[in-house]
């Protein structure tokens, strides 16, 4: 098994944990932990640092009972649909087969648009901020780009490399602006990206890509 060299910031982490983030970029950074054990320790940590700073009782809640409240939670019916093994779903693109994450099971209803070697299929939109599962079949290449905006590509199986290396399952890359690069895979890949605006391809015949541009985005 490869091991995952690219992470997210500790910046986000803490952001991630404290509930600070959209719903698009809290589905990659879980995912992110569920495949990477650093930074799965690095959570549990700042969730139990921020859980105790919250249970600390403020002076000005000294009435508050927080016997009795724990009390409730503890003693409250809990219907046994919610202790069932969740089901496992899996996806079939092309000749690729692969289970899905356990925190995308909700998106299973998924609609693909296919383009060349790259299919998408939309998951989550927030305003100009939306996810998407993208897949590129064995020996796929994405033509040199840049971003208007930010992405985050969290890689769920498969492999892809480009102008800054190689990338493996778990990895999770943040992009901008400053960034051009044109990933490309031998085997075939599927990721779990976030952009806030379109793809800006930026060589050569490349760049007669840019008015449908909004497929990838």
């Amino acid at each position: 098994m490869n091991k995952i060299t690219h992470h997210p910031s500790d910046a986000l982490l803490r952001s991630h944990v404290d509930g600070d983030l959209p719903e698009s970029l809290a589905v990659g950074m879980t995912l992110h932990c569920d495949l990477c054990e650093h930074c799965k320790r690095k959570s549990d940590k700042l969730t139990q640092e921020f859980a105790a700073k919250a249970w600390q009782e403020p002076a000005e809640a000294e009435s508050v009972d927080f016997s009795q409240m724990l009390n409730g939670i503890l003693n409250t019916e809990v219907e046994t649909s919610y202790l069932k093994e969740p089901s496992v779903e899996h996806i079939f693109i092309d000749s690729f087969h692969y289970e899905l994450p356990r925190v995308l099971t909700r998106y299973v209803d998924m609609k693909w648009n296919q383009m060349g070697a790259v299919s998408r299929a939309r998951l989550i939109e927030e305003g100009a901020t939306r996810s998407n599962l993208l897949h590129i079949n064995a020996g796929g290449v994405i033509p040199t780009h840049t971003h208007k905006g930010f992405e985050l590509t969290l890689l769920l199986d498969g492999s892809f490399e480009d102008e800054s290396g190689h990338y493996h399952k778990g990895d999770f890359i943040w992009l901008d602006s400053s960034h051009a690069h044109s990933p490309k895979t031998t085997d075939g890949c599927l990721c779990y990206t976030v952009q806030n605006a379109p793809l800006h391809f930026t060589q050569g015949i490349s760049k007669l890509f840019n008015p449908i541009g909004n497929l990838l985005y």
